[in-house]
Parts: structure tokens; sequence; C-alpha cells
């Protein structure tokens, strides 16, 4: 092989492998790229109160409360977009934004695929119904009843599922699952008579029953009580370590306590560690 020959070879492996490194650290966000950009760009399905919501034309809410003490304390600009929650995560994949801060329920299947932070909450699944109503009684029997829930992936409508697919093994399912694009259209539909039931967690039932008291009453609960928290893309563990050293910070002030007497009425233990499923990223 001549000279010139093995300068053309060398040179396109040095090639390959530079951009084979370039696109490895282009998949990569961390917390000193935020800073040297000076701005922040987070996903929020803002149709989930307490946790997000819109009032008099901006976001608010819990994690809203816990988001802006954390962008303050890295001292960078957060741009926040209000994105549907069915393209939620998809648009994290495509890299439409840094981090998606909405409740997410930490189930086996978004763990698998996303870097979730500490949890900023945890909470118990349970099926709600219209006020009186005496065709369901008990979550331990759904037959003949169309419960709703969140369109998937939703986590609340994932518990449902597979609670479901328990109780039809006894001849007590419900006949129907029904999804709905998001909370406010869930609760409309119960209130309307569209469904039976809804499915979501007592964080959420709470908030529509207080608005709502002479509407709505709890069934009971279903499942364990899940961790809920925030994601970033897979790559992206370093960023997730940075939310969680300001995650923790806030709950060892007794910040993130009174954050969520705010909201909640009432504060949770956030643990350390043993919040994520098995095979979680």
């Amino acid at each position: 092989m001549s000279a010139g020959w093995r300068l053309k070879l060398a040179g396109l492996a040095f090639g390959l492998s530079a951009g084979l490194l370039l696109s490895v650290g282009a998949g990569a966000t961390d917390l000193a790229e935020i800073k040297s950009n000076g701005k922040v760009t987070v996903g929020t399905e803002a149709a989930y109160a307490p946790f997000e919501f819109v009032e008099d034309g901006k976001i608010v809410g819990y994690d809203k409360d816990v988001l802006d003490r954390i962008v303050a304390a890295w001292g960078v600009e957060l741009e926040q977009l209000d994105v549907p929650f069915a393209g939620i995560l998809t648009g994290l994949d495509q890299g439409k934004y840094d981090i998606v801060s909405t409740a997410l329920i930490m189930n086996p299947e978004r763990a698998a695929k996303y870097a979730f932070t500490m949890p900023v909450a945890v909470a118990q699944v349970a099926i709600m119904k219209r006020k009186g109503d005496d065709k369901i009684t008990s979550v331990e029997d759904l037959t003949g009843l169309s419960i709703g829930g969140p369109v998937p992936p939703s986590g609340p409508t994932s518990v449902l599922t597979n609670y479901n697919e328990e109780l039809k093994a006894t001849g007590k399912g419900a006949d129907q699952i029904v999804h709905f694009q998001g909370d406010p259209e869930l609760f409309l539909g119960l209130a309307n008579g569209q469904i039976d039931g809804a499915v979501e967690t007592m964080l959420v039932i709470n908030e529509a029953m207080k608005k709502q008291p002479d509407t709505f009453e709890v069934v009971g609960t279903i499942g364990e009580p899940f961790y809920i928290g925030w994601v970033v893309r897979p790559a992206d563990t370093a960023l997730r370590d940075s939310i969680n050293e300001e995650i923790r910070k806030l709950r060892d002030s007794g910040e993130l306590a009174k954050l969520q007497e705010k909201w909640f009425g009432f504060s949770m233990e956030i643990p350390d560690s043993g919040y994520l499923p098995p095979n979680a990223k």
C-alpha cells in the first residue's frame, strides 16, 4: 500500500472516530451545557391539577413551584412548553426539550425507557364515581361497568388495566376501559354519565372533589402506592443527578414539605433510594 493511501485511510479513520465522538456527545445534555446556553427547556402537560395547570394564562401548580426553585438555583432562564400528554415523551425523545416536568408515575414501562428523577410525590391510584351512584359500589366488582382513564401511557390507566385483568379472572372485570385525552375530559365524561367511574391518583382526585364537592366521591383505591417524578432522556443521567441534587436540598431544608402542604394539604416522605422499579435507567 502506498504512503498516500495510508494517509487517506488514516484520515478516514480519524474522521469516523471524531464523528462518532461528536454524535455520542451530542446525544447527552448536562447541567454545564444548560448553563452555557443560559436556558433550560421543559415539557409539561399543564392539565393535571394540582401538579400543573393553567391559571390566568400561566402554568402554576406543585411541580411548577418545585421547578422554579431548581431553575433559580441553576441561574438560567426557563422555557416551559405546554404539551399534550400523548406526545410529551415522544417530544423528549426528539430533543424538543431537556426535561419532562409533569407528574409521571414511576411504572416499570417508563422506568425502563427514561431516566427518572428522585420522587417529588407519592400517591395511591383510586377509582371515583358520581356522588350517590349505586351502580358502582366496590373496586372489587366492576362487572358491567365502563371505567375511564387518561390516554396511555398514563400511569393510572396502566394500573387500572392491570387490575382489571386480575378482576376478569374472577368474572368481575369492567366491560370497557375508555381513554380520555386528559383529566378535564375524563372528569367531564364521568360527570355527564359517559362512563361509570374514573381512575386517577388520589392527589388529583382530591383536587377534583375539592372543586366539585357535590359531584364526585371515591369508590376505593387499587394497586400499590406509586412514586411520582420527572424524566430526562436515558443518556442524560448527569442532568438527572443535578435535578436530584436540588430536589434533595429542597426536601432536607423543609421547603418541599411546605410546597406539599400548600398544594395537597399534607406532606410526604421522599426517600433517597428504593423508589425505582427493577431494570430502571
